[in-house]
């Protein structure tokens, strides 16, 4: 046999052997799925998939003197014209992207004071997003909300979908992360008591999808 296709034939056979041993090395850089060397020790875990539900939503709270508006402001019972006031609310809470989409629902009503007569009746109604370790807003919508009372009628009812609010995805547990506040602007403040109750988790606020 030709001294060159011996070497040749071996050249080959060394080839084939190596081959064979590298499929049985494990996996050294991680590749293929095996991931878990690449984790930086404490990182945050991924976000979950592009609208995923069932995100820890963060609570609603009722922002400090906005339960109610009372038109005129400050004046007294017998002065009032008409009150709005918040009734039931929830929240829906998915992922978009990096980023949580935070969709708020909420209802209320508008009653008539002993100067009001039947109409419609409005007001501006914000929706907000706070980090809960520095209390920054980080996303704000207001509404134009309007409610009709009929004639014979002492109320008339309003409901409103929210846009969704949108704040960075941060971990799993998002109500340690963030607050939801709701309220009428240019509301009449409260008492400190009564304020700091309406702080209060709502139980309406576990509702369903306000869809």
């Amino acid at each position: 046999m030709d001294a060159k296709r011996i070497l040749a034939g071996l050249a080959a056979l060394a080839l084939s052997a190596g081959a064979a041993h590298a499929l049985d090395l494990p996996n050294p850089f991680g590749l293929f799925g095996d991931k878990k060397s690449e984790q930086a020790p404490g990182a945050p875990p991924p976000p979950p998939p592009d609208g995923a539900l069932g995100v820890d939503c963060p609570e609603i709270l009722v922002d400090s003197g906005a339960a109610s508006l009372r038109v005129p402001p400050g004046s007294d019972n017998a002065a009032v014209r008409y009150q709005l006031s918040l009734g039931d609310m929830a929240r829906e809470c998915s992922m978009q992207g990096d980023q949580i989409a935070i969709k708020v629902g909420v209802e209320g009503a508008a009653v008539l004071g002993p100067a009001g007569s039947p109409g419609a009746y409005s007001g501006s109604l914000r929706v907000a997003v706070r980090r809960q370790k520095d209390e920054h807003i980080l996303d704000s919508k207001t509404y134009r909300i309007s409610a009709a009372v009929a004639a014979g009628a002492t109320r008339g009812a309003f409901r409103v979908i929210a846009d969704p609010l949108l704040v960075p995805y941060l971990g799993p547990q998002a109500a340690d992360d963030y607050e939801i506040l709701v309220g009428f602007e240019g509301g009449v403040a409260e008492k400190p008591a009564a304020a700091q109750k309406r702080r209060k988790r709502r139980s309406s606020a576990t509702a369903a999808s306000p869809d």
